[in-house]
């Protein structure tokens, strides 16, 4: 392990001692899979940090244990077939040797070789004894085992293959996470500041309006009385309809001009013009009376009948006279 990931599980040690060995065998077992790398692809790198996972530990510790057994069971058969070879070369030298003279003592020499070759063999094979048949169980085994690690060394590299593929996969999505478009602007730690600062302000007022608001609940609310709704609304009728008086009666005055002085000329022509008119009604009347008395409809008086006795006849235009 690189010395971060060292200090990594010996900084947590100091607060979880189970999490600590648990990092330490996982140390442990990561180096023999450097070592095992290194031994069987020289030069070969380290795998990248963000690979260096439980579950690619498992994978390359499984890959590590298969390859070697493989290899064993390789080199246990290869020095069986050695030791067989080379038992056969010095028997066939000893007889092209000797000639027909020793027959005798080739033939113990010869049972000399095939016993160590036999015991050998089965030193190689592991096997309880040396029986024929017990010896080609054995190679049985040997050979149905090699079949069974081959196959398994197969599957692992598969394995191996589609990690790699997932390598050069992820490789590439960080290159593109490392790109431009990924890179954050300049002004962003500036604004993140700026947010935090109005953050704290708007906390501050919220925290000063919730005081207030609770302030103002606890002071209440004044009791409003229906004897009170009904006096008011009582003054708030005399005062609509004092209202309106008021408008009736600046209504004869919209005409006036907005001058004093203009106004009060207006207002003279005005009453002049009132009495004019009422002139010509009371004259008009008299007559009319004077008329209807030599006719015999109205009985006779003395003096001019009062024009308040008399309706009021419709004066020229449609306005009625003014008393």
């Amino acid at each position: 392990m690189d010395d971060h990931n060292t200090h990594d599980w010996t900084a947590n040690a100091l607060f979880s001692p189970s999490k600590a060995r648990v990092q330490q065998a996982q140390a442990k077992d990561w180096a023999a899979v450097d070592a095992w790398l290194a031994k069987k692809y020289a030069p070969a790198k380290r795998p990248p940090i963000f690979e260096r996972n439980e579950e690619t530990l498992q994978i390359l510790l499984t890959l590590a244990t298969l390859n070697e057994g493989a290899d064993e069971q390789r080199a246990l058969v290869d020095r069986v077939h050695k030791a067989a070879l080379q038992a056969l070369k010095k028997g066939r030298a000893d007889r092209e040797g000797r000639g027909g003279g020793a027959e005798v003592l080739f033939k113990q020499l010869n049972s000399d070789v095939v016993l160590t070759t036999l015991a050998k063999a089965a030193v190689a094979l592991d096997a309880p004894d040396v029986r024929i048949d017990a010896m080609g169980g054995a190679v049985s085994d040997l050979t149905a085992e090699d079949f069974a690690a081959s196959q398994q060394l197969q599957r692992v590299e598969l394995q191996l293959r589609a990690l790699k593929a997932q390598r050069h996969k992820a490789e590439e999505q960080l290159r593109e996470l490392r790109s431009e478009s990924f890179h954050t602007p300049d002004h962003l730690v500036d604004q993140t500041g700026d947010w935090v600062r109005s953050t704290k302000q708007l906390k501050a007022k919220v925290g000063e309006y919730d005081e207030r608001l609770a302030s103002a609940r606890a002071a209440g609310r004044p009791t409003v009385k229906l004897d009170d709704i009904n006096r008011q609304t009582g003054e708030l009728s005399a005062q609509q309809a004092h209202l309106k008086d008021l408008e009736m009666q600046l209504r004869a005055f919209q005409s006036l001009p907005t001058d004093a002085k203009a106004a009060r000329q207006q207002l003279e022509s005005t009453r002049e013009t009132l009495r004019t008119l009422t002139k010509q009604r009371d004259e008009l009347f008299e007559r009319l009376y004077a008329c209807r008395c030599t006719n015999g409809n109205f009985p006779v008086h003395n003096g001019p009948m009062p024009a308040s006795q008399i309706s009021s006849p419709s004066l020229p235009g449609g306005a009625n006279a003014v008393s």
